[in-house]
């Protein structure tokens, strides 16, 4: 019987634990990648190949890591099963929530990434501390033509059975992705749509009769608007809270609209999809390198991002790790339990990715993990500094709105 490192194995033991729907050969195959690529800070194959090379033969490994991606017909036996991704999607998910610590607010960001013309992916990700975490993805090649908002939906759908009971979850998503049946899909699953829309609707705060442009109520930098506000649309009217901020120094407005009431919502609190292109990077260039990969089949690709997203939510888990031994004034080693701290505040002085990063490879050096990670997320951002907000207040007390009530507490 071939035998791997002893830290391959306590990969695969990670593996095994969230994702529990994949078979155990599966589970040591995506172990092996993900092994390889943190080594060589890269998840193509030729790089993978250098780290592996020290412990099996290198017609050996190719043959292991390609099988690994390929559709069971394509395998070198036919009758071998592939790796299925789907159910992977709430399994990661509950993953992430299992190590989130101090914390019942879920953010997640909805985007798409495309490899040059060949693929686009199409991701739902935690946003987690300047960074993000895949959960969810479906890809599509480049050039074909067909909507994107079913896929899209169905990811939603994939995500909801591992949000806990009682959390508050917001969806972020850009005015490229708005439609009325992401807003409606994601309310009926009593998620929070934060979402941003585009500058030139007609809009109607609540108790007033004139229709307006957010340009009217948001004139130059420096100036924000809160409240509850039909949004007119071409195809749709939304009743809802409309946030329309200018932040000094920045091109253009933000319009965003939210189920949230004016006094739950944060304006800041749109600038955490930012995170999500950091999400990217950390995909690409600064971390995995994905945009140097060739694979140009969707169902390769997918099962290639499962192995961004193991690979990502192991070295965020060993950022935060070493972060709060460095709060605590103490050696990772000797951190066993997450402890009892406040959340942090502020941006990071260095990226957890990188950090995480550094700190598995070291851990893969010297063939002991850390057995116990967890994630710590920030505090939601406070309101952007020099930003003059009127808060528009519905004159009639009992005026009924569609929002729905707050399932879940905004700290």
């Amino acid at each position: 019987m071939m035998r791997f490192p002893r830290e391959l194995y306590q990969i695969e033991a990670h593996i095994t634990q969230h994702l529990t729907d994949l078979r155990p050969a599966h589970a040591l195959g995506l172990a092996l990648w993900v092994y390889g690529t943190v080594l060589a800070k890269s998840a193509c194959l030729t790089a993978i190949l250098i780290e592996v090379v020290s412990f099996l033969p290198r017609n050996t490994a190719r043959q292991r890591v390609r099988e690994w991606l390929k559709d069971g017909r394509q395998k070198a036996r036919p009758c071998d099963a592939h790796v299925e991704i789907t159910p992977c999607f709430p399994a990661l998910l509950r993953w992430v929530v299992g190590w989130w610590q101090g914390s019942t607010t879920l953010p997640l960001a909805i985007d798409a990434v495309s490899h040059q013309d060949r693929v686009v992916a199409l991701v739902i990700s935690v946003l987690y501390r300047g960074c993000a975490i895949p959960v969810a993805w479906h890809i599509v090649p480049a050039q074909e033509r067909g909507a994107w908002m079913p896929h899209i939906l169905t990811l939603i759908d994939h995500l909801v059975p591992a949000i806990p009971e009682g959390w508050c979850t917001l969806v972020l998503a850009d005015r490229g992705l708005w439609s009325p049946r992401l807003w409606e899909h994601v309310r009926k699953h009593r998620l929070h749509p934060l979402v941003r829309i585009a500058d030139g609707v007609a809009v109607r705060p609540l108790g007033r009769k004139r229709t307006v442009t957010p340009a009217r109520l948001v004139a130059k930098p420096g100036h924000g608007w809160v409240g509850e506000a039909e949004v007119f649309g071409e195809d749709a009217r939304q009743t809802a809270t409309l946030i329309v901020i200018w932040g000094v120094g920045h091109k253009a407005r933000w319009v965003l609209l939210t189920d949230l009431a004016p006094r739950q919502v944060q304006h800041s609190w749109y600038g955490m999809r930012m995170w999500i292109e950091l999400g990217f990077r950390a995909l690409k260039s600064m971390g995995w390198q994905w945009q140097k990969t060739r694979r140009t089949a969707p169902n390769r690709v997918a099962r290639h991002w499962l192995v961004l997203a193991v690979a990502t939510v192991w070295v965020l888990g060993c950022g935060t790790h070493e972060e709060d031994a460095e709060r605590l004034h103490t050696t990772p080693d000797r951190l066993r339990v997450p402890p009892d701290l406040e959340a942090p505040t502020g941006p990071n002085e260095v990226s957890l990715f990188a950090r995480g990063s550094s700190a598995a490879r070291r851990q893969l050096g010297r063939g002991r993990l850390w057995q116990r990670l967890w994630l710590r997320p920030g505090s939601l951002p406070a309101p952007y500094p020099h930003i003059k907000m009127t808060v528009h207040r519905t004159p009639k007390p009992g005026h009924h709105t569609n929002l729905h009530p707050e399932p879940g507490t905004v700290p």
